[in-house]
This record gives C-alpha cells, structure tokens and sequence, in this order.
C-alpha cells in the first residue's frame, strides 16, 4: 500500500508541476510565446542554439520539427541509434539530423514527398506541423475529411491550434510550433 502511494503521490506531483507550468504559460488566456519556449527547454523538447537562444522568431525546418516530434516521444536515443541512411534521396546518413528523420519516418508521424525526397530544410507549413502534432496524439483515424482540412479541424477540435489563425501553407515559427506543443499536452490522447 506504501509503494502504491508513493509511486501515485509522485505522479501526482508531476502532473501538479505541468498544470502549473502550463497555466504559467497562458497569462490571462493567451499563450506566451517566450514561457511556452522555456517550459519546453526544461522538458528537454527545445534545445536551443549556440548562442542560447531558442529562436522563437526563426521558422522551422522539417528536419528541426522531426527531432522535436522524436523528443517528445522520447525517443531521442533510438534516434541517435538510427543516424545514417535513410529512405529519402536527398537527406545524406551523414547529416546530423538523420536518425530523427528515420524514427520519425518509421513511427509514420512524418512523410516525404512522391519523388522520395523529405526537405530536410525546408521550411514546415502549418497544415505540416498541425498534421505530425495530430497523427502523435493518436487521432489521424478519426479524419474522415481530405488533408489537410481535415486535420486542421481535428487539431481546432482539441484545441493545439488554439490561438493560432494561419493559412494551411503558412510557414510557422519555432515559437508557433511551441504553442502547439504546449497546447498539445493539455489534449487526452487519441486510439
């Protein structure tokens, strides 16, 4: 009964310390770009740049999305395991973001394009971003409409694009991206 206890009163007070850190981040309902950014550096999400900085402002690349989708899933070390060759024509074993590409391609979260090609710096749309965010909370089978209304709708639906209104080709930001993030860790998960 003891362990029990302890092991709930643990979880207890991790979930305690996300809703703390989540309201923290939604200062009279609106997101903040900046908290959103650092709560996700706590949480090892973000890494940041050589400077320290999170580059809030910068847009975000596919290959940048996919390691942040990989984090979050925690499977960070499995990416690392995974660096080298992968199924897309245009992203070399030796870049540094390959093994992500890899497990965030095998776990069917991210795709490439028809000519086996992924972009890896390319900039990410927001119809890209919100569909990867809704595929790893579990309701991609819920879509019934075509991509991307309908997981635009879906991601409206549970809120992670809360606050947010953009054009579906709309390039988003690493703090867009943080808003969805941390919206997105208010929303049950899917089937």
């Amino acid at each position: 009964m003891t362990k029990i206890l302890k092991g709930n009163f643990k979880y207890l007070i991790i979930a305690l310390l996300v809703i703390y850190s989540i309201t923290s981040v939604y200062a009279n309902g609106t997101p903040n770009v900046e908290a959103a950014g650092n709560y996700l550096r706590e949480l090892g999400v973000f890494k940041g740049y050589e400077d320290g900085s999170l580059g809030l402002d910068r847009n975000i690349t596919r290959a940048e999305y996919a390691t942040l989708v990989v984090r979050m899933m925690g499977l960070e070390e499995r990416a690392k395991n995974r660096m080298g060759t992968t199924l897309f024509t245009d992203v070399a074993g030796s870049f540094w973001g390959s093994g992500y590409i890899n497990v965030a391609s095998e776990e069917k979260l991210i795709a490439g394009y028809g000519n086996k090609t992924f972009k890896p710096g390319a900039n990410i749309t927001f119809a890209e971003s919100v569909t990867i965010l809704v595929r790893l909370l579990g309701y991609e089978s819920q879509i019934t409409d075509p991509w991307p209304q309908g997981h635009l709708q879906k991601a409206q639906e549970l809120g992670i694009t809360s606050g947010l209104d953009y054009k579906s080709d709309h390039i988003v930001t690493r703090g867009d991206i943080a808003i969805m993030i941390m919206q997105s860790l208010k929303v049950e998960l899917g089937q």
